[in-house]
């Protein structure tokens, strides 16, 4: 009697499950359809995703190369092409592009602009153009904000601007923009040490060097 109740319970629940299946096996394989696909186009994605990534690593090394052979204007072309496909290698290459090419001042403020939410590539866009500008008030206006104090920014800028004031014969700023350099917490090792000679071989009035000391002796 109990083999009789046993498969009469075993029927029940296959039939259950038939049920069940018949009601929800579409679901089911569609679900699991989905998860394989879904799962599939991950990998592939993963895939052509590293692979494109290291075709633009080789057409940047491929660029760096004709730069370093003296291909100026293939090497500008191969920045130009991969500065258009993006990508943090594509930024790269707009960097240099812009370094290539006789008046870069308008592709310096592009990349500043489009990059405006990242620190780097928003403000050394503004450090390049003026290095190869230090006669053009306009542009070494957009190193005054990056000259505030406890900015990674600071030293450098600061230097550009006081090779700007030594370049119009106005010293006496350059040496106080030397101090102030020297002054910044974030200095790099080189950076003080290029301030440091400078500003030894500034020829002043003894006047200037009496009133910084007396400032620094200001509580």
């Amino acid at each position: 009697m109990s083999d009789f109740f046993k498969e009469l319970e075993e029927d029940i629940r296959e039939e259950r499950i038939f049920s069940l299946w018949h009601k929800y096996g579409s679901y089911l394989i569609g679900l699991a359809l989905v998860i394989v696909i879904g799962t599939s186009a991950y990998v592939l994605w993963q895939h052509m995703k590293h692979k494109a990534q290291t075709r633009r690593q080789v057409s940047f090394s491929q660029a760096l190369e004709l730069l370093k052979q003296g291909k100026k204007e293939d090497a500008l072309k191969a920045f130009h092409e991969l500065a258009e496909e993006g990508g943090g290698y594509g930024k790269l290459a707009q960097l240099y592009e812009a370094s290539l090419l006789p008046q870069p001042d308008a592709l310096y403020t592009e990349i500043s602009k489009k990059n405006a939410a990242d620190p780097a590539l928003s403000k050394l866009p503004k450090i390049l153009m003026a290095a190869r500008s230090l006669d053009k008030p306009e542009v070494l206006t957009l190193l005054e904000p990056l000259t505030a104090p406890n900015n990674a920014w600071a030293p450098l800028s600061l230097e550009l601007l006081a090779l700007a004031d030594l370049k119009r014969g106005d010293s006496v700023n350059a040496a106080k923009l030397y101090i102030r350099i020297l002054k910044e917490a974030s200095l790099t090792p080189d950076e003080k040490l290029r301030a440091g000679l400078m500003l030894s071989q500034l020829d002043v009035p003894p006047s200037f060097w009496e009133e910084e000391i007396s400032l620094e002796a200001q509580p």
